[in-house]
């Protein structure tokens, strides 16, 4: 993939034994699979990812589906006002207010192709607006929708600048 940097893949990602689980403060708690996914409506984005460690990657085009789609069809209570995404690995997670997290993108495409298990495949958050690179959830496995934000589960930030020398 033309840019983007690769850092190793964790023991605790099996792509082929990869689903979405959507938890927490929602009216109804749902596993997503590939198909399910792709059942949603798609759309296709172009961004630059620009990366703490100094290196950006240009016109990187991602296709997926909008977390809000997502998030729709669990219909998170009306207390509920955030979300922690996790990575299949167990480890790294990020929280996101409601309403941003609704404008991402869960992408399962790079450039036109499936997105490579190194690349975070097979799903990947990527948000659309304002975000640090951290916030590009790689190997996405449960978003856990709260009532407030999930700081101490927060591992993101940390483990990605962790990263910078």
């Amino acid at each position: 993939m033309p840019g983007l940097e690769v850092h190793d893949v964790p023991d605790g990602v099996d792509p082929d034994a990869w689903h979405l689980d959507v938890t927490g403060a929602v009216a109804s708690e749902l596993t997503f699979d590939r198909e399910d996914l792709r059942a949603l409506p798609v759309e296709t984005f172009t961004a630059d990812f620009t990366c703490v460690e100094g290196w950006v990657a240009e016109d990187l085009s991602w296709r997926g589906v909008r977390v809000g789609d997502v998030l729709d069809r669990v219909a998170p209570t009306a207390a509920a006002s955030h979300a922690l995404v996790h990575a299949m690995d167990g480890e790294y997670a990020c929280s996101f207010p409601l309403d941003d997290l609704a404008d991402a993108v869960l992408a399962l495409e790079l450039d036109g192709a499936a997105l490579p298990v190194e690349h975070g495949g097979p799903a990947r958050l990527v948000p659309t607006g304002e975000a640090d690179c951290w916030e590009s959830v790689k190997w996405v496995a449960e978003l856990t929708v709260t009532e407030s934000a999930p700081e101490d589960a927060d591992t993101a930030e940390s483990i990605a600048l962790s990263r910078v020398g």
